[in-house]
C-alpha cells in the first residue's frame, strides 16, 4: 500500500493542493502502459468455513491503451483449525474481475486429523494463472473456499504477484540439444 505525506502546504501551492486528491487516486493503482509488475501480501488470517469463495488477496490494476498478457502467482499457508476432526478439503484459485477461478488454476488440499496420527497442520498452497486482459481497470483475486467436510481452515501468510506485458510470445522453438555419444566400456 502506498502512503503519501504532505509535510507543509502554504498558500504558494494552491494548484498542488487542489490536484493532490486526483494525483493520489492515480498513484494508488499500478498503471501498466506497456509492461509492469505489482504484488501484495498479508499476514492477517482468512477463515474458510463454508463453500463460498473468499478473497485472500485482491489487487486492482489499470491497464492502459491495449490488451495485456498477465501472469499471476498466488501462494499461502492453509492451517488446520484446532479441534477439527475428519477429512476436510479446501480449494484455492486465481481469478480476474470476480469470476470463479477456472478449474485449470485451482488447487485442492486435504487437511486431516486422524486419531493417533501426527497429521500435518499447515500446508503451503500455490497456483499460477495466465490471463489475456483488455485495457481498463481490473482486479486480480487469490481466492479460497471449503470444498468438502464441515471443518474450518485458516489461511495466513499469503502473497500474490502480477506481471503484465504488452506482447505475447509465440511458440518458442529451441534448437535441439546435442546428446553426447555413448562410449562403450571396452573392458566388458
Amino acid at each position: 500500500m502506498n502512503t503519501y505525506h504532505l509535510t507543509k502546504v502554504t498558500k504558494n501551492y494552491p494548484l498542488l493542493l487542489a490536484l493532490f486528491p486526483l494525483l493520489l487516486a492515480f498513484a494508488s493503482q499500478p498503471a501498466f502502459a506497456h509492461s509492469g509488475a505489482t504484488g501484495s501480501s498479508r499476514t492477517s488470517n482468512v477463515t474458510l468455513n463454508n463453500g463460498s469463495w473468499r478473497n485472500i488477496l485482491s489487487i486492482p490494476v489499470l491497464l492502459s491503451n491495449h490488451t495485456h498478457y498477465c501472469t499471476v502467482v498466488g501462494s499461502a499457508d492453509a492451517r488446520h483449525v484446532s479441534g477439527n476432526t475428519g477429512n476436510h478439503q479446501y480449494t484455492f484459485g486465481l481469478s480476474l474481475d470476480g469470476a470463479v477461478p477456472a478449474a485449470g488454476v485451482t488447487r485442492t488440499v486435504e487437511l486431516n486429523n486422524n486419531p493417533g496420527v501426527d497429521d500435518p497442520n499447515v500446508i503451503e498452497i500455490g497456483s499460477t494463472a495466465f490471463f489475456t486482459v483488455p485495457a481498463g481497470v481490473h482486479t486480480f483475486r487469490w481466492r479460497a473456499r471449503r470444498s468438502n467436510g464441515n471443518g474450518s481452515a485458516v489461511v495466513d501468510d499469503a502473497s500474490m504477484t502480477i506481471n503484465c506485458f504488452k506482447k505475447r510470445l509465440g511458440f518458442i522453438i529451441l534448437p535441439p540439444i546435442p546428446v553426447p555419444p555413448v562410449i562403450e566400456n571396452p573392458a566388458q
